[in-house]
Formats: structure tokens, sequence, C-alpha cells
């Protein structure tokens, strides 16, 4: 059975397409890429001829062939302490949100949703927000613009439903609303969020915030690393 149609059992792609197997050679490259920026172990690696694997599959002390030529995959030891680092670094971060001043937690938001694509960013008067913290509008392909008001919860508790009702509530005219938090959001803010025939309200959790701050390298930095390999004596 071909790959395509086993992930489509298995759930690890949606498509309506007509081409479901190019729809999962654009989800991989996407994840892959993905995951690399944000410092995470990608679940799939690419070798050449179109083929893929899983990542997990690779024996420790082994280097396989990815899809670019002479790029070869990290020995899964190496790979898995890696891993471990960032893992460690991710919740360092996830901590310092939490001991920087509200109003500098503000502007990082404001800095990261210029990173996603939004333009005419700005930052309300802290001591007056009216619930809104962060407005700007989210541009993609210089076609669509998306007016959105941001509210911002710096919180270790759950956000709840009466928070998403009061960010609708402070909505513009034909602006939508996101809120961002550090901690996560109930089942109720969830069901709110979604709810049908109402303005959107887009929620991002601590989770995705922090892997978001690390894919666009805002509060920290990347080093690389040299691996060697031995020569082709052909070639000497």
């Amino acid at each position: 059975m071909k790959q395509y149609k086993r992930a489509l059992e298995l759930g690890l792609i949606r498509t309506i397409g007509q081409t479901p197997e190019a729809t999962l050679h654009a989800q991989i490259g996407t994840e892959i890429e993905r995951m690399t920026k944000r410092g995470e172990t990608p679940r799939f690696i690419r070798y050449s001829k179109g083929f893929v694997g899983l990542s997990r599959w690779m024996t420790s002390g082994s280097l396989l062939q990815t899809e670019h030529d002479g790029e070869m995959a990290l020995p899964l030891e190496l790979s898995r302490q890696i891993e471990h680092h960032n893992n460690e670094v991710r919740k360092k971060l996830h901590d310092r949100l939490h001991t920087i001043l509200p109003g500098e937690f503000e502007f990082l938001i404001g800095a990261l949703l210029g990173k996603l694509g939004f333009e005419e960013v700005s930052v309300t008067n802290v001591s007056n927000d009216g619930g809104i913290d962060v407005r700007g509008t989210l541009v993609i392909g210089d076609v669509i613009h998306v007016r959105m008001a941001v509210q911002v919860k710096r919180w270790k508790d759950n956000v709840h439903r009466p928070t998403v009702q009061q960010v609708r509530g402070s909505l513009g005219t034909h602006e939508q609303g996101l809120i961002v938090t550090t901690s996560d959001f109930s089942d109720g803010a969830r069901q709110e969020a979604e709810r049908a025939n109402a303005v959107p309200v887009a929620l991002m959790n601590g989770e995705q915030l922090v892997a978001l701050l690390v894919e666009h390298n805002i509060g920290i930095h990347r080093t690389t690393y040299d691996l060697i390999e031995l020569g082709d004596d052909r070639n000497e």
C-alpha cells in the first residue's frame, strides 16, 4: 500500500484534494522545516528521489542520507541530546515570560506578531487598554488583510469562557480577536471561541507561544555543530 494511503488511514493528513500524495509531500516538507526552526526533532526525514522515513527508526551511531546530496542525518543519540537540551531551553524561556514587566511582555507579543506577518502593529496604553493590549493587521500575500485585536494573559491558571466573551465585546468594526496566554484554555473557553455565528477569537496557549518565539528567534539564539566523516580515498 502506498505511503499516502496509509497516512490517510491513520489520520496523519487531511485533504479534500484529488492528489493526496502531493498534499502529503507538501505537509511533510512544511513540518520538517517548522520543527527544525523550533529546535524540535522532526518526525520525518527526507531521502533522495522523494522517499521519506520516520526519524525514530534511525539506529544509534548510524548516518542516513537525506534529500540533499552530502547532507547527513544526525545519529540518534546526538539527536536525543539536542532535543533534551532544546526542551530545557524552551522551559526556561517559558519561565522567563513570567518574570518580565507587563509592558515588556506586550511589546514582545507585538514583536512576534510582526514576525508572523502582521503590519501596523501597535501596543495600546498599558493603563487604559480596555481589555485589548495589541492591535495589528495580518497581511497575507498583499491580498488578504485581517484586522486583529489581541489580549495577552501572563497567567498560570487557565483562561476561561468570560475572558473570550470580554475580548469579543471589545472588538472594533471588522476586527477579529486573538488571546495569547502563557497558560492554557479551558474547554469552555475553546467552545466559546469557536461558537457558530460569532466573531472568531483565535487562541494561542503557552506551548504554542514558546514554539513560535523559538521558531522566529525571539528570546533565544542558535548554535551550530560540526560533524566529520571519512573521506573517499578515490577523491584524494
